[in-house]
């Protein structure tokens, strides 16, 4: 049986990943193009599709690679990152309201954390699910837009909730440090969302593997007069370890 103009394209866009307007308009040029859009909205509406500028994305095609674009940030320098989160781990009190930022390094962290009684929040997808396994934790997840690199949510709607949230120790992560610019991110959402983590917590505490030092990104959210305590690797050069010291900030 010949398949519905509107399955046609489900089955188009599914076999190509994506396509775009000019493409569908051309194969169906006896079908207005009001009807070509009703039809990608309705398969939208299915969760079949996404929309984009001038075309569509089948939405498993979107999925994965978002999942492999994640699985790749999550499978580098995991051996760093997992001494990284044993470090972090001694420092964390019971019942302290809890700020985990989101990323792969923090990512460790939270597996790292023992199932007792914290009050947790963070926009760091993967680690609101992590920590959902534990029944001990209290775990608040903040709104936003999902970015598709690191599983994490940023926007005015984090900021909304953050302003009603009060935060103990904040375990931040960042994408890259060096002395002229500070800690930064690719993000300027994330990066608007982590200041005000920073200006919010009473102890921050920041975790970078050394693969991140004396790099930059875009957009500064915190310097080094904004962090208590700095955890690295073995491999974080002794000049560094010994400035920040100098600087009254813990390194470990």
């Amino acid at each position: 049986m010949k398949l519905h103009r509107k399955e046609q394209i489900k089955e188009l866009i599914k076999e190509k990943g994506k396509i775009s307007l000019d493409e569908l308009f051309k194969r169906y040029p006896d079908v207005s193009t009001m009807t070509i859009r009703r039809d990608l909205l309705s398969l939208e509406d299915e969760g079949v599709i996404l929309r984009v500028r001038r075309g569509a994305v089948y939405i498993d095609e979107l999925k994965k690679k978002t999942e492999d674009t994640y699985n790749m940030r999550t499978a580098e320098n995991v051996e760093k990152k997992k001494l990284i989160a044993r470090k972090a781990i001694n420092l964390i009190e019971p019942s302290h309201s809890l700020f985990i930022d989101s990323g792969s390094t923090t990512y460790f962290f939270a597996k790292e954390l023992p199932d007792i009684q914290f009050f947790i929040t963070t926009n760091g997808l993967n680690i609101a699910t992590e920590l959902s396994k534990n029944t001990m934790c209290a775990v608040t997840m903040v709104g936003g837009i999902i970015s598709k690199n690191n599983l994490a949510a940023s926007g005015q709607f984090a900021e909304t909730l953050l302003d009603k949230v009060n935060i103990d120790t904040a375990v931040m992560a960042c994408s890259a440090f060096d002395y002229n610019n500070g800690f930064t991110t690719g993000s300027q959402s994330e990066a608007r969302l982590k200041a005000k983590v920073v200006e919010k917590a009473r102890m921050v505490v920041m975790l970078v593997d050394s693969t991140k030092l004396n790099k930059s990104m875009p957009y500064t959210f915190a310097g080094l007069d904004d962090i208590d305590i700095f955890i690295s690797d073995d491999d974080c050069p002794e000049n560094i370890k010994e400035d920040l010291k100098n600087r009254n900030i813990v390194v470990l």
